[in-house]
């Protein structure tokens, strides 16, 4: 199995290789207007590691919530790989690859990130038998609101503010002591159980999560 993963929903540009079922790639920097240059790392990393493009078997794609530049250059990168070289794309809420790193130690995991105008983007997720599933669906809510049903969770973030917020309202609540970012190499762990089920994106159905600078809110295109 052979899986191609990005994610630009953050600050930090992320690409992951998965080559013949096992983790060859696994890049992640903090760039200036790195999504704008996630090309460059794509063709430098494809090179380095001799691998032909048309025999990557799916690509994945972080799917925010995040920054809307960052994704709608994403997409637009996996679309165009999609179509040119007739292979499916699979697409992964990115922060499922904050809370999968810490799946082994934490039955409940909370990931939390601004939306500004004081509301957050929330997920939780549950842990069975190393599996993480997420709870329903990310949410835009208030950051009070959320952490006050889930204070048995274990909070993830790359948000410094928002820690701090949360301790002071809640200062018994666990909270990771370091910024976690999405990361495509996460990404591709759900992505291989995807692909073997045949779990594939219809390019009509693929569209990030973005929040709407104007009127702040999460629209989805359908």
């Amino acid at each position: 199995m052979n899986l191609l993963g990005i994610d630009t929903s953050s600050d930090n540009v992320s690409l992951g290789i998965i080559r013949k079922g096992r983790l060859a790639v696994d890049f992640n920097r903090r760039i200036k207007f790195g999504a704008s240059k996630v090309m460059p790392v794509i063709e430098k990393y494809v090179k380095k590691t001799s691998l032909d493009l048309r025999k990557i078997d799916a690509f994945v794609v972080g799917a925010g919530p995040g920054s809307f530049t960052g994704l709608r250059i994403s997409f637009s990168i996996v679309k165009a790989f999609s179509l040119s070289l007739d292979k499916p794309v699979i697409k992964v809420g990115s922060f499922f690859s904050m809370a999968y790193p810490y799946r082994k130690k934490h039955k409940k995991i909370a990931v939390i990130g601004d939306a500004r105008r004081g509301l957050i983007y929330a997920a939780s997720f549950k842990v069975n038998k190393d599996v993480l599933k997420i709870e329903g669906r990310e949410e835009l809510v208030d950051l009070e609101s959320f952490v006050r049903r889930r204070k048995d969770y274990f909070f993830v973030s790359y948000e410094e503010h928002l820690k701090r917020k949360v301790l002071e309202a809640y200062p018994a609540i666990k909270f990771c002591n370091r910024q976690t970012w999405p990361r495509a190499g996460y990404l591709l762990e759900l992505a291989k159980d995807y692909y073997v089920k045949g779990k594939f994106t219809a390019l009509d159905k693929l569209v990030p999560l973005y929040l709407h600078p104007k009127t702040c809110q999460i629209r989805i295109k359908k």
